[in-house]
């Protein structure tokens, strides 16, 4: 009788072992927030019917309007509960001192001080270029720190001509880079290390945009898969307190005038030394969006690639939204959450230090925003 009990012990045993490493996230519903950024206390920023939003502990808190504003986009939210994006809105033009009834501008919201305008700076003449005026000119918020130190980028014309802009409230606003290729800075770490993309001068013959690292003023181009080859493309998303990078490379060259090519997510040491990540299986691209202290990385993978514009990574992939990390390379984070929790996660984008990540996805076919919490932190990294 007791070696008739054995097997289905064994069996039960053996279930709940595949599902329990199969199940590694529980998952919280956001309701129709769109998440695009997570802090350390679980604080997600996102963004619904038009209006930057804070969801804290089950609460969702707006976070208002500029003055004479219709819009404002979050971005980032930093483990103060400072928020940084986007607002239009009354605000003045640094340098010249143009007071605009509205400009679209960055923006710096505390729970003290609520939602304060960065304004925008003379870009020499370049508003004019384009037949538009000072106050015309969209200057975009992408990351801050805990130093409530400001980057993003500063459009002169089409999308494909920015600079990028830092803004602390110490030195105001100020852009570097060249304007095209864009510049962008797509994020910056508690160290003071800004990353993004910048052009490559010695692909002058196509101006190809590269990846690039700005650390106390100074610039360093990192390393795409091309090994020294002209043409490839790349781009840094996202940077960690340890000054490991990521974001993607293309995987072949460029032929002409930003022609697009599959691209890979890729890692960057924090001396250069580039990582393939590779894709999900069946996969032709994917871009690295973020990476957290531990070094998971988070991205999509798919077929779909197509160019994100202003204040995003130039080449965006829609498909599946992936972690990555050291130990078990990537994986799909829908075949980490229950499969019959009624979930398809479309999008990560942002993860935390203690491996948090939020992202987009349907419920039961309605969209729906996510926040992933492992069950067993310590088993992810």
């Amino acid at each position: 009788m007791r070696t008739k009990g054995v097997l289905p012990t064994l069996l039960f045993v053996c279930l709940t072992t595949v599902f329990a490493r199969a199940q590694k996230y529980t998952i919280t519903d956001l309701g129709p927030l769109a998440p695009t950024g997570i802090n350390s206390l679980a604080q997600v920023v996102g963004n619904y019917d038009n209006q930057a939003y804070v969801w804290s502990f089950g609460r969702m808190n707006p976070l208002g309007l500029l003055p004479n504003g219709t819009f404002s986009t979050g971005a980032t939210i930093n483990d103060l509960g400072a928020v940084t994006g986007t607002a239009d809105g009354a605000g003045r033009i640094a340098e010249s001192n143009v007071q605009c009834p509205t400009v679209t501008q960055p923006f710096v919201w505390t729970a003290k001080g609520g939602m304060q305008g960065l304004g925008t700076t003379d870009i020499a003449g370049y508003s004019f270029v384009f037949g538009s005026i000072l106050c015309n000119v969209a200057f975009y918020g992408r990351s801050i720190n805990a130093n409530m130190h400001v980057v993003g980028d500063a459009p002169v014309g089409p999308d494909t001509y920015a600079y990028g802009l830092s803004w602390t409230s110490a030195n105001g606003m100020s852009l570097f880079g060249l304007s095209w290729p864009p510049t962008f800075a797509n994020g910056i770490s508690n160290t003071e290390e800004i990353v993004g993309q910048d052009s490559n001068l010695l692909d002058s013959s196509y101006l190809v945009g590269h990846a690039a690292a700005w650390q106390n003023g100074n610039e360093t181009l990192l390393e795409d898969l091309g090994a020294g080859q002209p043409y490839y493309g790349a781009s840094a998303d996202g940077v960690n307190d340890r000054g490991a990078v990521v974001g993607w490379s293309t995987t072949s060259p460029l032929q002409c005038c930003g022609t697009s090519s599959p691209t890979h997510a890729v890692l960057w040491t924090p001396v250069g030394v580039i990582t393939d990540l590779g894709t999900l299986p069946g996969d032709t691209s994917s871009v690295a969006l973020r990476i957290n202290h531990s070094g998971q990385v988070i991205g999509s993978s798919g077929d779909t690639l197509y160019f994100g514009g202003s204040g995003s990574s130039p080449f965006v992939v829609t498909g599946r939204p992936f972690i990555w990390t050291q130990s078990s390379g990537m994986q799909d984070l829908n075949t980490l959450i229950h499969s019959n929790s009624g979930w398809v996660l479309n999008t990560a984008s942002d993860i935390n230090v203690w491996g948090q990540i939020v992202g987009n996805g349907t419920l039961n076919g309605q969209p729906h925003g996510y926040l992933l919490t492992p069950k067993n932190p310590f088993q992810q990294r």
